[in-house]
């Protein structure tokens, strides 16, 4: 398991709405015509897009954007159409009659193993965590996942097996899936990530995502609300990201899509008609995703002005400090130093009587909710608390996981198994890049002194550049930048133009603002493409011309192909014509028998022969709990040998290595092997003087805990008062984060030096048993030396500097000699 920790302090300025003398209110556009009456539902929708984005705090758009009505068609629904030779599901989808009865739910309701002694082809039936979150839809102009558009559940008679050492227990891959990896390491380092401004955060997150093409997810974005909250104000992001797993699904042509999508996909009309296509895309998003990582993440934010900082006479580099050199993490540790402990104590005491700082509750997404009201409200006075519940939301999210950083691909890829599969593909592209248009940030007015716009949520907002303020970031000037300098930014893309010589162009122009002194636009004015889709469509036009006039015959053609048990067919396709040929393939481990072509014949059926995929190698070992391989593979070949494990601290008993033999089963058995408790020392810390052991590490110690040390005369740093501290306690305040400097020995008043009589002894000398008085201790008696200070001191006028232990000063000052203390540390070599 993997574990990320990051605390930022973002320097929010202020996020505003775009400036205007007056609110600008949102106004519709006109409402579109009525989409083609469903067959099936016997309803047609209209939409209607926002024309102008509320800017400068002007009104949200009242109503829906949406409404339905019922209407009457003479056309058949196509979901009640039959399926041949084929088992209909309840949706109306069709599955090969192979899949019947052999355990899984090929059809999501469970139809096809209803009427039936069901024999199963996989003894696994359990799919990875949460694996279902991969196959959700994704809503790029929204940043919102949809409903489901890829069937996780769905195995296709391949038994496809991945072992998981953390939780100790095989999951069967379903068919969506081409790779997944489990992560069992774990890491708790502490890092920090700092931005002048939230301009610059903005930016950061915005180029990320660009450059890797990686999504982060809902969580990493601010919402409207608590923009206005933190207007003028500098913020500490905690979070901590947990990542379990990480998933790559199947390519378009193999990715199983979910009932509910082919239903909307059966019910689109085979004319582009943008009401209905929008339809699923609000439903569905504008995309899947195509990899990513399961895991949970945690956040929380304190923001605060300026101005409580500039009081404070604090700048971010102090508060890094405190995070970076002394681990420690606001309301989970306790600081190790004074200054910072002072720091923290006084953001607590402020947040509960000064509106300059606040904490922002915080988000948990995964793991166990049980946790989730400790950490969604956190309170600075019990760390130990906070961080017990942190520790256990962490552990619960290897079995509640959610799907993290991802990337995505177009929805449209997944327009498959539906008549007219193509046409309504770059029906449902054209939509999508209509759809996208809509919510493009060129539409908002542009900031003032170089602001960032953005469109969240519906609203125009500005996002300031540091010592900028105001509503469009009118006020001031940013920081290290010359004023009146304006930065270009491109207007929106114009429609694509009419096809001319196989292409087509759009354009756009740096206008929004026009650069006056600054930097002009990146990227070029106009774009040119081949006219693709007007050229598959001329191709669809000719080769399924029932596509576009429904008084046509249907060009002939094989359903698809039948399954085959852990086997997959080569190079899909949607559309099979009279003669065509298909070529089956094996998953990993089997070996196909038979002849693998398969051709489509005039009745539009399947010629094949008989053929079977064959297992040729093993598959992972069964081990006893606790035991795990020294590597993981979803197959083994005949012998392959694998050398068997125990965790940390622990030993194994039985069989160290087995072997895949050729009965593709196991030798020796290692059915007896198991792992016990190793009893080991615990580790030794070796602290200093000056600090005490907490579990395996060594902090500072408070002055008070002191063990008896010898007496030194110090000034603080700005040398306003001296005093007598013994050595010890000023190198533990030193660790606390004060600091002295060494005084000259006469520049303290000192008590008088009396005889003492025994049992009154001081440190530097000892009783005598005869007389019943001390006397000074002899420097034999200063070892071992691990139990001093060392110090660095000039021991008589004339010699030169070395490192002595504070044992060795005091007793030559109880002997009378002057000894000159440079240094409450070893002299520098």
């Amino acid at each position: 398991m993997h574990t990320t920790f990051s605390i930022t302090f973002l320097f929010l300025l202020q996020m505003s709405v775009v400036s205007s003398d007056a609110p600008v209110n949102c106004v519709w556009g006109p409402w579109s015509s009525w989409s083609p009456c469903n067959a099936c539902t016997k309803t047609q929708t209209q939409f209607r897009s926002v024309a102008v984005y509320p800017q400068f705090q002007g009104y949200l758009c009242s109503g829906d954007s949406k409404r339905t009505q019922a209407c009457q068609t003479t056309q058949g629904c196509p979901l009640e159409e039959g399926c041949g030779n084929r088992f209909r599901c309840q949706s109306g989808k069709c599955v090969s009659q192979i899949l019947v009865c052999n355990g899984d739910h090929d059809c999501e309701d469970g139809s096809d193993e209803w009427k039936c002694d069901s024999q199963y082809v996989c003894e696994f039936q359990r799919p990875p965590p949460k694996i279902e979150a991969t196959g959700n839809g994704y809503d790029m102009a929204k940043k919102e996942f949809r409903a489901s558009v890829i069937n996780t559940q769905l195995f296709g008679g391949q038994c496809r097996k991945i072992f998981s050492g953390d939780h100790q227990n095989f999951y069967r891959l379903p068919q969506s899936v081409v790779g997944y990896s489990f992560e069992v390491s774990a890491s708790n380092d502490l890092s920090s990530e700092f931005y002048e401004s939230s301009w610059h955060y903005m930016k950061n997150i915005d180029t990320k995502e660009e450059t890797t093409g990686t999504t982060y997810g809902h969580y990493r974005y601010t919402h409207n609300e608590d923009l206005k909250k933190i207007q003028s104000k500098q913020l500490v992001e905690i979070s901590s990201t947990v990542e379990v797993a990480r998933v790559q699904n199947q390519v378009p042509q193999y990715l199983p899509i979910s009932e509910v999508f082919w239903s909307s996909l059966y019910s689109l009309p085979v004319v582009y008609d943008y009401a209905a296509y929008r339809q699923v895309l609000e439903k569905f998003g504008t995309h899947y995703v195509s990899e990513g990582t399961l895991g949970g993440q945690f956040t929380a934010m304190l923001y605060f002005s300026r101005d409580y900082i500039e009081s404070k006479k604090r700048t971010a580099w102090d508060f890094k400090k405190c995070v970076t050199e002394t681990h420690t993490l606001f309301f989970f540790i306790r600081w190790t130093t004074t200054r910072c402990k002072t720091d923290f104590d006084d953001i607590i005491k402020t947040s509960k009587t000064d509106d300059v700082l606040n904490l922002k509750r915080g988000d948990v997404f995964g793991g166990d909710t049980a946790y989730s009201p400790t950490l969604t409200i956190l309170d600075g006075n019990k760390a130990a608390e906070n961080w017990n519940a942190f520790s256990k939301w962490a552990g619960s999210v290897k079995n509640l996981p959610v799907l993290l950083n991802f990337k995505t691909r177009p929805l449209y890829e997944l327009v498959k198994e539906v008549s007219c599969s193509e046409v309504k593909k770059i029906y449902l592209k054209r939509a999508t890049e209509a759809y996208l248009r809509e919510t493009d940030t060129c539409h908002c007015s542009p900031c003032r002194n170089n602001a960032l716009s953005v469109l969240k949520n519906g609203v125009c907002v500005c996002v300031c550049k540091l010592g900028t303020e105001g509503p469009a970031c009118e006020s001031g000037t940013p920081v290290n930048e010359q004023p009146g300098v304006i930065d270009g930014s491109w207007s929106c893309w114009s429609e694509w133009s009419s096809c001319s010589g196989g292409r087509h162009r759009r354009t756009r122009s740096c206008s929004r603002p026009v650069p006056q002194n600054g930097k002009n636009c990146i990227g070029n004015a106009e774009e040119t493409q081949n006219c693709d889709d007007e050229q598959q469509l001329q191709y669809l036009r000719k080769f399924q011309p029932h596509c576009f006039d429904p008084s046509l015959e249907p060009t002939k053609s094989c359903r698809s192909p039948p399954s085959l048990f852990n086997g997959f067919i080569l190079d899909p396709k949607d559309f099979y014509s009279i003669g065509s040929k298909i070529e089956y393939s094996c998953i990993d481990g089997h070996h196909l028998v038979g002849n693998p072509i398969a051709e489509c014949t005039e009745k539009e059926t399947w010629r094949k022969s008989s053929m079977e995929c064959k297992r040729t190698s093993c598959v992972p070992p069964v081990l006893p709990m606790g035991v795990f391989p020294n590597q993981w593979s979803f197959t083994y070949k005949i012998g392959a040998s694998v050398l068997l494990q125990c965790a940390d601290g622990r030993k194994r008993i039985g069989v160290e290595e087995i072997r895949c033999n050729s009965g593709l089963s196991w030798s020796p058995d290692p059915i007896n092997t198991k792992c016990v408790t190793e009893e080991t020392t615990p580790t030794q810390v070796h602290c200093q003087p000056w600090e005490k052991q907490a579990q395996d590490k060594c902090v500072c110690k408070n002055p008070y805990q002191c063990e008896p040390s010898l007496e030194v005369c110090v000034n603080s740093t700005q040398r306003i008062w001296h005093g007598i501290k013994s050595v010890c306690k000023v190198r533990a305040q030193q660790c606390l984060g004060q600091h002295h400097i060494v005084a000259d020995h006469s520049a303290c008043q000192w008590p008088e030096s009396v005889t003492a009589a025994c049992p009154q002894c001081s440190l530097w000398t000892t009783c005598d048993d005869e007389t019943k008085t001390c006397h000074c201790k002899s420097l034999d008696e200063c070892i071992p030396s691990s139990r001093w200070i060392n110090i660095c001191v000039r021991l008589t006028k004339d010699s030169e500097i070395s490192t002595v232990t504070e044992c060795e000063v005091g007793v030559r000052r109880c002997r009378g000699e002057t000894p000159q203390i440079l240094k409450l540390q070893a002299c520098e070599e």
